[in-house]
């Protein structure tokens, strides 16, 4: 009889000693699988991957109550949920960074989008300001060209005339003093009053009708003179 009890107890001391072994394994695998939805936690799996977290926390939380039981069946279903709180947890890690990474591309494309519609708006500025500066080369040299026409015909004009004086000579006039022609070239902001008054042509602003009836043919009716004509100045 002794050797069956010592038997009964040497098969209940295994038993719990596996027992007490197995508990410790479980209560591991429960805290490996803490750990995972902590890491999980940390890594923004709650907003970017919420329902893959949400079932790591619940199978967490069933796991500890499991554990908690300490029988054997609750021992092995605590280590099934916990295997399934750590593998959801690691999913939703995962999926996190994924998420993160697709922040990250999204608001580095969309920074480059502005970047590029800001370059875009530099060049169109430029192209602008260059059509503008072509436009304005292109009328100063269409004017520079239209003055040079009326100074070649003022020249021409001049000397038609003075090959006429040479060929048929006027009859004898009374003696009076004889006029020099002097050439100015008309300068932006000028008048024929202005050029009358400068002390190289005659001094006087009132004199300026000498000078519109020498160059009527190019001054014309209106009597403005414009920059790059070439007028002769009448002086005794």
């Amino acid at each position: 009889m002794s050797a069956i009890m010592a038997r009964v107890l040497l098969i209940v001391v295994l038993v719990g000693v596996t027992a007490a072994g197995c508990a410790q394994r479980v209560a591991q695998r429960v805290e490996d699988a803490r750990a995972a939805v902590e890491a999980a936690r940390a890594a923004g799996a709650p907003a970017r991957a919420p329902q893959e977290f949400l079932a790591a926390e619940r199978a967490l939380k069933e796991s500890e109550a499991l554990l908690a039981a300490s029988n054997a069946q609750s021992l092995n279903d605590a280590q099934l949920r916990a295997a399934v709180a750590e593998a959801m947890a690691r999913s939703a890690q995962t999926a996190s960074g994924l998420g993160a990474d697709l922040e990250r591309a999204q608001a580095e494309a969309q920074a480059a989008k502005q970047e590029a519609s800001r370059a875009a708006a530099a060049a169109a500025n430029a192209q602008a300001a260059a059509r503008t500066a072509v436009g304005t080369a292109e009328q100063a040299q269409a004017e520079a060209r239209r003055a040079t026409a009326q100074a070649q015909s003022a020249e021409g004009r001049a000397a038609e005339a003075i090959r006429k004086a040479s060929v048929s000579p006027p009859p004898p006039a009374p003696a009076r003093p004889s006029t020099i022609f002097t050439r100015y070239v008309v300068k932006r902001g000028d008048t024929l009053s202005k050029i009358a008054a400068r002390t190289d042509v005659y001094g006087n602003a009132k004199a300026w009708p000498r000078l519109w009836e020498a160059n009527r043919e190019i001054i014309g009716q209106d009597r403005k003179v414009r920059a790059g004509q070439v007028l002769l100045i009448p002086k005794p």
